[in-house]
């Protein structure tokens, strides 16, 4: 059976959702499935077995941009012959346009979500927690400091309703996690039916040789504000001002206003913040073997977030905010002790406080028995199982 993977983004040009997609090609192939891969990423990591082709119509990264430049893909020769010799079409990112196009050619459609882009114009749905403070305006300047995205964040959510429209055509829309599919259909019931809800495989990520000395706490999500940056900050002034053997790695992307800011918390808190340049994923397993925790203080519905179940793997304690399919992955282990309700300041600090207290033994315990149970919960071939039923049927 032939499979026309449409994606602007490929591995490793993007974060956990790309990744997934990448992962999901690998199982596919190896259920004996043929992919020919469409993307608009320069240097994708390419699977033997597997067809890729670039295309420039692709790598524009301005969404309203992606789906003019996907109406004028559909008018290529070689694209329209690729679809018309395909028996699927796959869609696991945004090239939502082409929906129409390729049902029209007698073709079954299969798009894969993993955020909230078909009822969300910034793909992100808030947790109810924090949700009544925040409307797209302010978003925007929160999220992106920009006001002149605030200025059209009106519009921009006006055409993201032709989202909607284009994936009523859809033959089945995977979600990656229950509380993802309940979102989704409360959001757009007319999608209801076609929800099915297969979990993310896991990536190949080895346990890590432990080794911990102060207590070193590490935090991924730069400076985003949805990624509870504000909240990290706080709870982390808090802990420090009653321990200062504390440490803090800090991941990701920051802008120089927040650089300053960590730059004068060091002169408060004898330099226990340390901000790490960008990171490759390859790169992200040796910050788990000194860190006794995860620290994933979201305020946002994370599908199936990454980084809490690659946590896991790693043998490392995740401190995560209960949104999204977070409960799902720590659910009945460990860690689910130590989530906290989003933008709970005070709860994080608990949180972490409840890790100080526990010995360096316990801890790296605890992580053997996180590892375990993710592996258990995850299983690679219940993934390809579920794929493989829904690409059949």
């Amino acid at each position: 059976m032939n499979i026309s993977v449409i994606s602007e983004r490929w591995w490793p040009d993007g974060t956990g959702g790309v990744l997934a997609s990448h992962l999901i090609a690998k199982l596919l192939r190896d259920a004996g499935f043929k992919l020919t891969v469409v993307h608009g990423t320069r240097e994708p990591e390419k699977l033997s077995g597997i067809r890729y082709v670039y295309s420039s119509l692709l790598s524009i990264r301005d969404k309203h941009g992606l789906w003019l430049n996907c109406s004028i893909l559909t008018k290529e020769h070689w694209f329209r012959k690729l679809i018309s010799s395909s028996d699927i079409v796959y869609i696991p990112r945004y090239c939502y346009p082409l929906i129409p196009i390729a049902k029209k050619l007698g073709k079954r459609v299969i798009v894969h979500l993993h955020d909230y882009q078909p009822v969300s114009y910034n793909s992100i749905v808030f947790s109810e927690h924090v949700r009544s403070g925040i409307n797209a305006v302010s978003f925007e300047v929160l999220e992106h400091g920009s006001i002149a995205r605030a200025l059209f964040a009106g519009f921009t959510s006006l055409v993201n309703r032709l989202c909607r429209v284009w994936l009523r055509d859809a033959d089945a829309v995977i979600c990656v996690s229950k509380r993802q599919a309940e979102i989704i259909s409360e959001l757009a019931p007319e999608l209801t039916g076609k929800l099915k809800v297969i979990y993310n495989p896991l990536p190949n990520i080895p346990l890590v040789e432990k080794n911990l000395g102060d207590p070193t706490l590490l935090y991924l999500g730069g400076d985003s504000y949805v990624k509870g940056f504000h909240v990290f900050l706080r709870a982390s002034q808090e802990v420090l001002k009653r321990n200062l053997n504390v440490k803090f790695l800090l991941a990701g992307a920051f802008k120089d206003v927040n650089k300053l800011i960590i730059e004068k918390l060091n002169r408060s808190f004898k330099k226990a913040y340390n901000l790490l340049a960008y990171l490759k994923h390859e790169e992200v397993p040796r910050l788990y073997s000194i860190s006794y925790a995860l620290l994933f203080p979201s305020i946002c519905e994370e599908p199936l977030p990454y980084a809490v179940l690659e946590a896991m793997l790693t043998g490392t304690i995740p401190i995560a905010s209960k949104v999204g399919g977070v409960p799902e992955i720590v659910g009945g282990t460990l860690a689910e002790r130590f989530m906290f309700k989003p933008g709970d300041v005070d709860g994080l600090v608990d949180r972490i406080e409840t890790l100080l207290a526990m010995s360096s033994n316990d801890v790296m315990n605890a992580g053997l028995k996180l590892r375990e149970a993710v592996l258990r919960r995850f299983s690679i071939e219940d993934a390809k199982k579920r794929l493989v039923e829904v690409f059949c049927s």
